[in-house]
């Protein structure tokens, strides 16, 4: 099964990755060191960004609740951010772009990272980071925020009528919100069968972190696509927030 990760640049979709496979818990990558190694300089903290579409073969073990461990075999398709937030690139290559439209539009999952909006932020996080987790470059406005995802859900209905799973997540949560309460407070418990229940969740994100565009969301839920969509905060400082979106694939992975 095909798992796509897309968003702009600098949003964290490779982190995502590397923070899965170095500190795995629930949701753990095969040859996760080599991959580590690959994606990620221990020494400047710096992630090697995506410059081309690139598919990488994964085997992800995920904890079920039901069945326990299982093992998925999953392309993971990750993709530049600049394809995504630049028109220009889309027009000086546009083969490239129809290739990687294609393999968006035909995958089983797509997983999209947002950055969070500056009002969203909450300035004495972001003061307390680490200078690896701080923005590189300025955060939108909720204006422009909000006009971004409307491209994307815009994006989502005209080309992806495909695709059985789309997952929203805002990235880097640990600038705006506790991250460590959250994560216990959803965090996965295979022990009394998962994590909390899935609508409960993304009614909560929902109503909590993507109210700028609550208007949008809500129009676009009422379309077939949006149906099948949910809504995630995650972050690579808080390994029970960001395994979420993958415990929640991980059953329709498995027996796809």
């Amino acid at each position: 099964m095909s798992v796509i990760i897309i968003g702009d640049r600098k949003t964290g979709k490779t982190s995502m990755v590397r923070a899965l496979a170095e500190y795995g818990k629930h949701v753990k990558i095969a040859g996760a060191q080599n991959l580590v190694q690959e994606l990620y300089d221990p020494e400047s903290k710096e992630i090697a960004g995506t410059a081309e579409v690139e598919e990488r073969g994964l085997v992800i073990d995920v904890d079920m609740p039901a069945t326990g461990v299982r093992q998925i075999d999953v392309l993971w398709v990750d993709t530049p951010g600049e394809f995504w937030s630049n028109p220009q690139q889309r027009k000086d290559y546009v083969s490239a772009w129809q290739s990687l439209e294609a393999k968006v539009c035909s995958s089983k999952a797509v997983i999209l990272l947002l950055p969070p909006y500056r009002s969203l932020i909450r300035r004495v996080l972001v003061d307390a980071a680490p200078s690896h987790l701080k923005p590189l470059d300025e955060l939108p406005t909720s204006e422009q925020w909000v006009n971004r995802l409307g491209w994307w859900l815009d994006f989502f209905e005209k080309k992806c009528s495909r695709v059985k799973h789309v997952l929203i997540g805002i990235h880097k949560a640990d600038l705006f919100c506790d991250v460590h309460a959250e994560g216990e407070r959803w965090r996965y418990r295979p022990d009394r069968g998962g994590a909390a229940p899935w609508f409960e969740y993304n009614d909560y994100v929902l109503g909590a972190y993507f109210t700028a565009a609550s208007k949008e969301i809500r129009k676009y839920k009422a379309s077939e696509i949006g149906s099948r969509t949910n809504f995630f905060i995650t972050t690579t400082e808080n390994q029970d927030l960001l395994e979420l979106p993958w415990l929640y694939l991980g059953p329709y992975i498995a027996y796809s």
